[in-house]
C-alpha cells in the first residue's frame, strides 16, 4: 500500500515538474504555436529526470524543430548525442600519441556498445522500451565505464585534464541517457503510451524499494537452516500507438537480444567424471592441436556458431596478455583443475603499464565467455601496485571452479554482468574491483599479507550513479586469511571493502567472515566523501568477523534485517542470472525460498 502511494505521489510530482518546465520555456520564449507547445512538452518530459538539463535540451533541439519527429526520435536523441561526444573525444585521443592509445581503444569499445544498443532498441515497439530498461542500463553503464577508465588511466596530469574536458559532452549525455532509460516507464506514461503488461525492470524495482516499507520479518528455525546452507535450485506516432495497443503479442525482450550472436543451446549439468568434447586442445607437450592458448584463440573460426570449446591441458602458460576478442563469442575454456592448468603473468603498474586494464594476465571481451577449472595469476607481488590477474568486459561472463591469484586488483569486473561460482580469490588491496555487475557465490576469499603498513580491502566497486546497473555481491562465501597472513593478522587491518566511486554498491550476505576483518567492517576511499553516498549492506553473515555492533555509522551502510528485501540481492533479481547461468549448465541458487 505504501509503495503504491509513493508511486502515485512520484507520478504526480513528475507531471507538475513537466508543467513548470513548459511555463518556464514559454516565459523565456514568449507565445508558442500549437506544434511548438507540443514539442516543448516533449522536451520537458524527456529532460525532467536528467542531471544536465541544458545538455539534454540541446540534444533534443534539432528533433524539436522537426514537426514530423516521433516520440522515439525524442527518446533516442540523447543516445545519438553520446555518439557525437565520443567521436569528438576519439579524434583527440588519436592525436595524443601512445599515451592515449588506451583511450582510443576504450572509446572505440564505448561506440561499439552504443551502436549495439541502438540497433536493438530503435527497431522495437515504443511500448516495449520499459521492458528493455535493464539491458539498456547494463550497456549504458559499460559505455560510461569505458569513458571513466580512459581518463583514470592517463598518467600525465595535463593530458588527463584535457581528455576529461574532451569527454565532458559524452559523459553528460551518457549520465542523462541513463536517467532517461531509468525513468522510461514514467516518460512513456506522460507520452500517453499504453504499456499494458510491460513493467518496470527488476533493476529499477530493486533501487526504488525501501526496506522499511516491507515491514519486519522474523526468522523461523526453518528460515535459519535455509539461510545458513542448502543446495542448488535446480512514432511511433498516433497510428503506431494504435498498433501498440495489441502488444500482448509483442516479443518479450531480454538481455540476450542485445548480443551479437544467438544464445547457444542449453548445456546439461556435468556429472562427476564426465567431460566435454573440445573443438580444440591446447597442450604444451604437443599432444594437442596447439601449444599455446593464443594460437587456439587465433584459430577461432570466423563463421563459428554456438559454443567454442577450448580444452587447456595441465601446465603453466605464460604468454603475455591473452585476450579473448569481441568477435570471439561463446568461448568456453576449461582445464584440468585450478591448480593444474595455470595462466600466469607479471604485468603491473610498477613495471610501466599505464593502468589496470593493461596489466591483466587474461582479458575476456567476447560475449558469454566462460572458464572452468583454470587458475589465473598475476605474480607481480604486493609492491607492484595495480596488477590484474583476470579482467572481463564480456557480457554474461561465467567463471566456475577457477582460482584468481594476485595482490592489488586481482579480479577486475570491468563491465557487464559476471557470475563467479566455487572460485578461490587471493589478494590484498581492492582485489575484487570493477564497474559492472558481479556476483560471487560459494567462493573462498583469501586475504594475503600486504606490504608493510598497507591495509587490505576486498571490494572496491566503481558504480558512479545510483541508476547504473553495477555493483558486487558476495553470497555464501568464506572470507579468511591465507597462510602467510594468518600468522601476522594483528599487523594488518583488513576490511570488506571501500567505495571507489560515489555510488559504490557492495553486499555481503550469508558469508562466513573470519576474525581478520576490522570491527568497523568498511573503510573510506582516501579523501573522498563516497562513503556518504555508497550502498554497502550486510545480511545474515556468521563467523568471528560478522558482528555488526561496531560497524561504520555511515548513511550509506545498513545491516539488512528483512529477508525479503535481502532477496533482491540474490542472483536472479540482481542480474537475471537464472536465465543465462543455468543455460550454461551451471546450477545457481537464484533466490531465497520462503
Amino acid at each position: 500500500m505504501a509503495n503504491h502511494l509513493v508511486q502515485a505521489v512520484l507520478s504526480l510530482g513528475f507531471s507538475i515538474v513537466v508543467i513548470l518546465c513548459i511555463v518556464a520555456l514559454v516565459a523565456r520564449n514568449g507565445y508558442l504555436e500549437d506544434d511548438e507547445l507540443i514539442n516543448t512538452k516533449a522536451v520537458c518530459i524527456i529532460c525532467k529526470p536528467t542531471e544536465y538539463k541544458d545538455a539534454c535540451k540541446k540534444a533534443l533541439s534539432e528533433v524539436s524543430k522537426n514537426s514530423s519527429s516521433t516520440k522515439k526520435d525524442y527518446i533516442f536523441a540523447s543516445f545519438h548525442s553520446i555518439q557525437k561526444g565520443l567521436d569528438k573525444a576519439s579524434e583527440y585521443a588519436k592525436s595524443g600519441g601512445s599515451e592515449l592509445k588506451n583511450c582510443e581503444k576504450l572509446l572505440g569499445d564505448a561506440s561499439e556498445a552504443l551502436n549495439q544498443v541502438l540497433n536493438v532498441a530503435t527497431k522495437s515497439k515504443i511500448a516495449t522500451l520499459g521492458e528493455q530498461a535493464d539491458p539498456m542500463l547494463v550497456w549504458l553503464t559499460a559505455i560510461r565505464a569505458y569513458q571513466t577508465t580512459c581518463v583514470d588511466e592517463i598518467n600525465d596530469e595535463t593530458l588527463r585534464k584535457e581528455m576529461k574536458q574532451e569527454l565532458d559532452d559524452a559523459n553528460k549525455h551518457t549520465f542523462n541517457t541513463q536517467k532517461i532509460v531509468y525513468y522510461i516507464s514514467d516518460i512513456l506514461m506522460e507520452f500517453g503510451v499504453d504499456m499494458g503488461n510491460f513493467h518496470y525492470a527488476g533493476h529499477r524495482r530493486l533501487l526504488d524499494l525501501d526496506e522499511e516499507d516491507e515491514g519486519p520479518v522474523r526468522f523461523s528455525a526453518a528460515d535459519r537452516t535455509l539461510l545458513g546452507g542448502g543446495g542448488d535450485d535446480e512514432d511511433e506516432d498516433d497510428e503506431e500507438e494504435d498498433k501498440d495497443k495489441g502488444h500482448g503479442m509483442f516479443k518479450k525482450y531480454t538481455s540476450q537480444d542485445y548480443f551479437k550472436t544467438p544464445e547457444p543451446e542449453k548445456l546439461k549439468k556435468l556429472k562427476k567424471g564426465s567431460t566435454l568434447t573440445p573443438d580444440v586442445v591446447v597442450a604444451q607437450d604437443g599432444s594437442g592441436d596447439f601449444k599455446t592458448i593464443k594460437q587456439a584463440l587465433d584459430g577461432y573460426p570466423s563463421n563459428h556458431k554456438g559454443r567454442y570449446f577450448i580444452y587447456v591441458k595441465a601446465g603453466t602458460y605464460k604468454e603475455g596478455q591473452i585476450v579473448v576478442k569481441k568477435n570471439q563469442c561463446n568461448v568456453y575454456m576449461y582445464g584440468d583443475g585450478r591448480d593444474k592448468t595455470i595462466i600466469t603473468g607479471d604485468k603491473s603498474q610498477e613495471k610501466g603499464q599505464t593502468g589496470a586494464t593493461q596489466t591483466a594476465t587474461f582479458v575476456a571481451e567476447g560475449e558469454r565467455f566462460m572458464a572452468r577449472g583454470i587458475g589465473f595469476r598475476n605474480t607481480a607481488g604486493p609492491e607492484g601496485n595495480q596488477a590484474v590477474a583476470f579482467r572481463s568486459q564480456a557480457p554474461n561472463t561465467i567463471m566456475v571452479d577457477c582460482s584468481f591469484e594476485g595482490y592489488q586488483n586481482t579480479i577486475y569486473y570491468h563491465a557487464h554482468d559476471q557470475f563467479y561460482k566455487n572460485c578461490s580469490i587471493y589478494g590484498t588491496v581492492d582485489f575484487i574491483t570493477g564497474s559492472g555487475r558481479a556476483f560471487f557465490q560459494d567462493c573462498e576469499i583469501y586475504i594475503r599479507k600486504p606490504e608493510n603498513g598497507q591495509s587490505c580491502y576486498i571490494t572496491a566497486d566503481g558504480k558512479m550513479k545510483h541508476v547504473e546497473a553495477a555493483g558486487v555481491v558476495l553470497q555464501k562465501c568464506k572470507i579468511k586469511a591465507d597462510k602467510e597472513l594468518d600468522s601476522a593478522k594483528g599487523e594488518t587491518k583488513s576490511y570488506l571493502g571501500r567505495p571507489w566511486k560515489p555510488d559504490a554498491t557492495a553486499v555481503v550476505m550469508q558469508c562466513n567472515i573470519g576474525d581478520l576483518i576490522q570491527p568497523q567492517g568498511w573503510s573510506t576511499w582516501l579523501e573522498t566523501k563516497n562513503h556518504k553516498t555508497c550502498m554497502f549492506r550486510e545480511f545474515y553473515n556468521k563467523g568471528p568477523g560478522s558482528d555488526t555492533d561496531d560497524r561504520v555509522k555511515w548513511k550509506g551502510f545498513k545491516v539488512i534485517k528483512d529477508k525479503k528485501y535481502a532477496g533482491y540481492f540474490t542472483p536472479d533479481p540482481f542480474m537475471d542470472a537464472k536465465s543465462w547461468v543455468r543455460n550454461a549448465g551451471i546450477p545457481v541458487k537464484a533466490g531465497f525460498k520462503y
